[in-house]
């Protein structure tokens, strides 16, 4: 009989808002079912397998049950309940955040999705640098596809997949030697992912150690700290100038990066939540052009988060 796996989460928790805040919910291989307000996931067992899972809630308070694709034993299941617990944030006390922001208390926005581990996370990132939304959905699909073979590659297949075979077909571009890179150096032992999530870790000492990662920058580095769960900086990219310059009136300059101070300034009032105030209000915008993000459709609606669609 297939694993039901239950993991109790806080009383303030709901799934729909834990999988739909942050846009790689949007991404291979992580599939947001709208009208079953379920989510469909390809985990990995502690030997790297495959595990088909649906995670589902039944009402806020409750418990989130974890519906796999077949037995698990106990270790495998303790580790599909800690990807689950890593994705939706479970753990994380979001007390402090909402003293600080009544608004998003009051919506229950607090917890911002994100991948199963750290390479996940990081390689979504380089996905997202220089290039639009709907590329950065196109190259996680060929990758999950073509080295993840339905699941999100693991450092091992993507160092065997090779630089230029991630080039040809998964059309990453420049970024394939940096993701091929990282999963030689994390496979060869060279690098130690679970340093950077290690109990006392302060945001400053992980900032540094990722800006020592090939092809990770300051706008990298600040999205993967936030991923892990320092909230203090801000990651500034175009869509930063875009969405502070229109909402709140300010005319956009030739260099935008002289904005970079007006902009820390502003969202540093919820220090160490910066980047938690400013997500929510670009998520609220996202949301107030594009319905509930829990209605957003993975094929139709990453298409529309354009330069050209977010301008007009």
């Amino acid at each position: 009989m297939p694993s039901r796996l239950n993991l109790a989460v806080p009383p303030d928790f709901e799934l729909f808002k834990a999988v739909c805040s942050y846009g790689h919910f949007l991404l291979a291989p992580s599939r947001w079912d709208r009208d079953r307000q379920q989510l469909y996931r390809v985990l990995r067992d502690t030997k790297r397998r495959k595990v088909q899972a649906r995670i589902t809630q039944s009402g806020r308070t409750k418990p989130v049950t974890i519906h796999c694709d077949r037995t698990l034993p106990r270790a495998d299941q303790q580790f599909i309940k800690q990807q689950v617990v890593r994705m939706l944030r479970v753990d994380e006390d979001v007390t402090p955040w909402y003293r600080l922001h009544r608004t998003a208390r009051r919506r229950g926005f607090s917890r911002l999705f994100r991948g199963a581990d750290l390479f996940e996370d990081i390689v979504k990132t380089i996905t997202s640098c220089n290039v639009t939304w709907p590329n950065t959905v196109n190259m996680n699909r060929l990758l999950v596809e073509h080295v993840g073979h339905g699941g999100f590659p693991t450092p091992e297949q993507t160092a065997d997949f090779g630089e230029q075979r991630l080039r040809d077909r998964c059309k990453v571009g420049y970024r394939a030697g940096r993701i091929a890179q990282l999963g030689r150096d994390i496979a060869d032992g060279a690098l130690d992912l679970d340093w950077f999530e290690q109990p006392g870790r302060t945001s400053d000492e992980v900032y540094d150690a990722l800006l020592k990662l090939n092809g990770i920058g300051p706008y990298a580095a600040a999205n993967v700290c936030m991923l892990l769960g320092f909230y203090d900086r801000l990651a500034i990219d175009t869509e930063t100038y875009r969405h502070y310059c229109k909402t709140h009136k300010v005319k956009r300059p030739k260099d935008p990066s002289r904005l970079h101070r007006r902009i820390e300034k502003h969202y540093g009032r919820y220090d160490p939540y910066a980047f938690l105030a400013y997500w929510f209000e670009l998520w609220r915008g996202y949301e107030k052009r594009f319905g509930p993000s829990e209605q957003w459709d993975h094929h139709e609606d990453a298409k529309q988060f354009t330069a050209a669609a977010m301008n007009d």
